[in-house]
């Protein structure tokens, strides 16, 4: 029970983030979050979700699923989408909650919909090269083509950039905002 693609339970606030694949389990399943937001249990836990979405099939054993939640309790879900073709799923959630607030529980869209850079921009979605919605440039898409992806992600097929990097140049290549994630070298003692 309580079995999201994202996280089982949310007890807090995330933002900017999409699942894909397949969720299944008994109770409570969403694409992106089993149970939204908490009344009862143990105490009265708001939860916010922003700017996600979910291109994730969906399926619940005793049909409490969500393209997005299964269960949406407490809080809110702004900005934020599921692929109905995909997920198989016509309700963003399984079960909404008495308590959950706002009536933007989540949009479903379809696939070509999911791949359509305005979609997002009208939702407000920063994404790189624009500044109506922010500058942080969090999102990109191949328009029409892909749905949206994190800054930082490569195109599918795209070869990793691998980066020679030298005791004179390590500082220069940082300041330019090369980002290490696997790093090793004999002349860097901090490293």
């Amino acid at each position: 029970d309580y079995v999201g693609g994202f996280v089982g339970e949310n007890f807090g606030s995330f933002a900017d983030c999409y699942t894909g694949g397949h969720v299944t389990g008994g109770a409570y399943v969403g694409g992106l979050v089993g149970q939204n937001g908490d009344y009862g249990r143990a105490a009265h836990t708001y939860a916010a979700i922003a700017r996600c979405y979910s291109r994730s099939r969906v399926s619940a054993e005793d049909q409490t699923a969500g393209g997005l939640v299964g269960r949406h309790e407490l809080g809110e879900i702004t900005a934020s989408f599921w692929d109905m073709d995909i997920s198989g799923q016509t309700a963003s959630s399984g079960e909404i909650g008495f308590m959950a607030t706002g009536t933007d529980h989540g949009v479903g869209l379809t696939t070509m919909a999911m791949k359509t850079l305005g979609t997002f921009l009208d939702a407000g979605w920063d994404f790189v090269g624009e500044t109506e919605n922010g500058t942080e440039e969090i999102w990109w898409i191949d328009d029409g083509h892909d749905y949206p992806r994190l800054w930082w992600e490569r195109e599918e097929g795209e070869p990793e950039v691998v980066i020679e990097l030298s005791a004179a140049g390590f500082d220069a290549q940082i300041a330019e905002g090369v980002v290490l994630v696997d790093f090793y070298a004999t002349w860097c003692s901090f490293c």
